[in-house]
């Protein structure tokens, strides 16, 4: 199958390095059950056809008698806790009861596939998000504490760990748990020897070799025509403006040429910059909405 026209063009028109439209919601919790299920916080988001929802929980005291005196450096930092499941089409989007309250603990936004492939993704998929956030979120801001995230697929048109990942920064900035930056997530496949960022489900099952990139961006100013450097633990970008941190990158799929991994990378941190600002924009309207509430009551 041929990934590329000739014009340069993909299978549903889009350049190689061209991601697809994007679409940040804080609506995807319902506000009448915010209250009697304990959620903090929840958003949606979407990337073409792939739609994710994630709600927070927490964060909620962990400390009891029998952990007390188990692993205390570790009990000094928050602790992050991720569940992702594969909604069916026209499930309701939320659990019945609070998980760690008078519900299960394995209370979702969506039931969970049948299919014990797409179950072993998801458990990997929530333990790589644990480990990201971890460096993410401001864990020393609340000690002892722990704060549950579930997050589910609704529809998978390609790029869903990513799409997952950008709803649950989102629901963390609703639920209001310090980030230490805005951090986005894209995904790009390597197909018949080009990268093509934010791969459809039609590019996913040429089964290419995959690249998960998560990077921390920052606002760029409009007058600040510096472009700036892209690497991983760069110490360059912390003062400046418009430059990115790859914090966590995945290669899977096979192998290929130094030249091909790092044209992957930049290709991602360039479509994570393109969405921040998608993500920022919401962030910012949701902010001042709240804040304008505040100022009512």
């Amino acid at each position: 199958m041929e990934y590329v026209s000739l014009e340069g063009l993909r299978t549903d028109g889009r350049r190689p390095h061209e991601p697809r439209f994007c679409a940040a919601s804080f609506d995807a919790y319902p506000i009448s059950r915010r209250s009697k299920n304990g959620c903090s916080g929840s958003a949606a988001f979407s990337l073409g056809q792939t739609v994710c929802v994630a709600a927070v929980f927490g964060p909620n005291s962990t400390l009891s008698a029998s952990s007390a005196f188990i692993d205390p450096l570790s009990q000094e930092r928050l602790k992050v806790s991720v569940e992702v499941t594969s909604a069916a089409f026209g499930v309701d989007l939320v659990g019945g009861g609070r998980p760690g309250g008078g519900g299960s603990r394995k209370t979702t936004l969506g039931k969970s596939s049948a299919s014990s492939k797409s179950d072993r993704r998801n458990k990997e998929l929530a333990v790589k998000f644990e480990q990201i956030l971890s460096s993410c979120v401001d864990t020393k801001r609340y000690p002892r504490s722990e704060v549950y995230i579930s997050c589910a697929t609704m529809n998978d048109d390609g790029s869903a760990s990513a799409v997952l990942f950008n709803s649950i920064i989102l629901a963390l900035v609703d639920a209001g748990i310090p980030l230490l930056d805005v951090f986005v997530a894209m995904c790009a496949t390597c197909l018949d020897g080009e990268t093509l960022l934010d791969q459809n489900e039609v590019e996913e099952r040429g089964r290419g070799v995959e690249c998960f990139v998560v990077a921390e961006t920052k606002e760029k100013k409009k007058t600040d025509g510096v472009k700036g450097h892209i690497g991983f633990g760069s110490n360059e970008n912390n003062d400046s403006d418009g430059l990115q941190r790859i914090v966590s990158y995945d290669i899977s799929g096979g192998k290929l040429a130094l030249a091909a991994v790092d044209a992957m990378l930049r290709a991602c941190a360039k479509g994570c910059e393109e969405v921040s600002v998608v993500m920022r924009k919401a962030m910012k309207k949701r902010l001042a909405k709240l804040a304008s509430t505040t100022r009512n009551m």
